[in-house]
């Protein structure tokens, strides 16, 4: 019920029914993920993040692990906790390596670190690695190779 509020963008009733059944069930990973999900979709970033944190604390499947991962790092990120969102993102890359949103908002933490140059990198990777455009491989091999060093320059 609470998940299919959550997907229809009711957002406020799906918060409101997951608080009510955490005072029942205050041992449920998966409500308080909704409860996350929901305050965060309603921009109340900040009381997300508690139940977020509870959520994997608690233990969730695979899947909904992965979403509270992008969700928390995303919203430490935008809380001005850059720190936290790539200790967060790296803890989960290491259970979910081939996950291209978690490298994807990992990139943007590192950006806020003031870490661009390893951001921009890292971009790149990931652009030559999952891209079709056609233009962007022709040039994979220099495109790599680049970024491996951004400040070289060549005479």
């Amino acid at each position: 019920m609470i998940l299919t509020l959550l997907q229809n963008g009711d957002y406020e009733t799906a918060r409101k029914q997951a608080l009510a059944e955490l005072e029942n069930n205050p041992e449920s990973a998966e409500l308080h993920y909704f409860a996350a999900w929901a305050h965060d979709a309603l921009g109340k970033e900040d009381a997300a993040i508690p139940f977020y944190e509870k959520a994997l604390q608690l233990g969730l499947p695979a899947d909904s692990r992965k979403e509270a991962y992008i969700g928390l790092g995303s919203t430490y990120r935008i809380t001005g906790q850059p720190e936290k969102a790539s200790r967060l993102f790296e803890t989960a890359l290491q259970e979910f390596p081939d996950n291209n949103a978690l490298r994807t908002f990992s990139v943007m933490a590192k950006y806020n670190q003031g870490l661009e140059k390893e951001a921009l990198q890292e971009t790149l990777m990931l652009l030559i690695e999952t891209t079709n455009d056609e233009n962007i491989l022709s040039y994979k091999k220099a495109i790599q190779f680049y970024a491996q060093d951004l400040d070289a320059t060549f005479h």
